[in-house]
């Protein structure tokens, strides 16, 4: 039976909230923060965590990302859509997302949507990081969203592969044996040399640290969910564009389409792989509507 809330047009529902996004410096931060702004035009602001790096600060690096080709459409049809977009201090490594107290109540006060995007995706991360910026950065996101006086939706952006060990991936959350709150505390105490050490006992049947601390993160939220109005998303690989905003934009080398950039140049002429596994690609603008979607879904329950 379909509800009064089901009726609401995306853009409407998204219109006059403020908006907190993780991970908006990333490939999918930076085409989920255009496609707020182009096709949710009355959204009221953008919330964009930002850490100083490389000598940049974080107004540098806001500027550096926005003068990217993907916001060339945007920057010619709404040009003070750009006034929107908020940076926020802070690194999701760091403890309670290393936000300055004022900061912290700013977002508490005014958000109703987070898009926790962010992630370490290096497949040879340490296990310490990987868990500080995979595992607890999901913690501290839980309890800054348990805080907010308006949330209507925290959507978190998980991975296919953190269930490796299954033919099958069903849309449920998998029980898990590992803990994520003791992970949380090893990697606190423990030294890193010797997690380096231990790291393949630890991991078991887990092909990487990401994988293993992405999952963790899907427990987090599975035990933040009974009193937050969560959802998670688990794209697989993603890859450029098909055509929104542009045909084919993409901002790294990784996975396929560096493979087909080195084959195309002619530096790539042997690839080991198994010809029985299947890639599976999902492109960046399906899934960042996707993403949107299941934020609209869930927020209007």
């Amino acid at each position: 039976m379909e509800t009064k809330n089901e009726n609401v047009y995306v853009p409407a529902f998204y219109a006059n909230r403020s908006i907190f996004i993780t991970g908006g410096t990333g490939f999918l931060g930076k085409a989920l923060i255009e496609k707020l702004l182009r096709s949710c035009p009355d959204v009221r602001e953008i919330f964009v965590l930002i850490r100083p790096k490389k000598g940049l600060s974080v107004n540098d690096r806001l500027n550096k990302i926005l003068s990217n080709k993907l916001f060339d459409l945007l920057r010619s049809r709404q040009p003070s859509a750009f006034d929107k977009i908020v940076p926020v201090t802070g690194y999701v490594a760091k403890e309670n997302l290393g936000l300055l107290p004022s900061d912290r109540e700013m977002l508490i006060d005014r958000v109703s949507i987070i898009f926790h995007v962010a992630a370490s995706v290096r497949f040879d991360e340490g296990l310490k990081d990987a868990i500080f910026n995979n595992t607890r950065s999901t913690r501290d996101i839980c309890i800054l969203a348990s805080e907010m006086k308006n949330l209507v939706v925290l959507l978190h952006v998980s991975s296919t592969y953190t269930q490796t060990d299954k033919l099958v991936v069903d849309e449920v959350l998998y029980p898990s044996k590992f803990d994520w709150k003791k992970a949380i505390e090893v990697a606190e105490r423990v030294d890193e040399h010797v997690l380096r050490i231990l790291t393949t006992k630890y991991l078991e049947n887990m092909p990487n640290t990401y994988t293993f601390t992405k999952r963790l993160a899907e427990q987090v939220i599975s035990d933040y969910s009974e009193s937050l109005p969560c959802a998670i998303i688990r794209p697989s690989i993603v890859i450029s564009t098909t055509y929104d905003p542009m045909p084919g934009w993409i901002d790294n080398f990784n996975g396929p389409v560096g493979m087909l950039i080195g084959g195309g140049k002619g530096i790539l002429r042997v690839l080991w792989s198994d010809p029985n596994i299947n890639s599976d690609y999902v492109p960046v603008d399906v899934t960042i509507k996707a993403m949107i979607l299941i934020a609209w879904k869930r927020g209007i329950r």
